[in-house]
């Protein structure tokens, strides 16, 4: 009943010429989708491992420190769309990050002539994922795209 009903009101409601079946149905109420995300993010982590254990791995973006990380540390920068180079005193890397994606980059502690040096390598998320539970989150300097 409710059916023939709501045809007829369709019917009713159509303009002169048009079929009832040519009518736009009124939208659906229902939960908003997603904002699209025009903003990517860069995970920066060092491993918890014996190795260089007492040295740092600092990670600059233009000059500048972004983070310092110890072991089992990890730092995400929310960043724009685009190209970013982070590095340190012995290595570099080239992060690139789309919109609503995120890029990895590991810091991890080599042997080096009399001492460790930190290399720098982008990763993927599953490196990152194995481990993301055991470290602990630092922040990054804020500001720093400003400048």
């Amino acid at each position: 009943m409710l059916a023939v009903l709501a045809l007829l009101v369709q019917v009713v409601a159509a303009p002169d010429g048009m079929d009832a079946a040519m009518v736009p149905e009124a939208p659906v109420e229902g939960p908003a989708a997603p904002a699209p995300s025009y903003t990517g993010k860069i995970i920066i982590y060092r491993p918890s491992s014996i190795m260089g254990a007492a040295i740092a791995c600092p990670v600059r973006y233009k000059g500048r420190e972004l983070v310092e990380l110890g072991r089992g540390k990890y730092a995400e920068w929310e960043v724009p769309p685009g190209q970013y180079i982070l590095t340190n005193k012995t290595a570099s890397v080239q992060a690139i990050v789309q919109p609503g994606e995120t890029a990895y980059v590991r810091c991890q502690i080599k042997t080096g002539f009399m001492t460790g040096r930190a290399d720098l390598q982008i990763v993927d998320r599953e490196s990152f994922a194995e481990h993301q539970a055991d470290f602990e989150r630092k922040e990054v300097v804020v500001g720093l795209l400003e400048k």
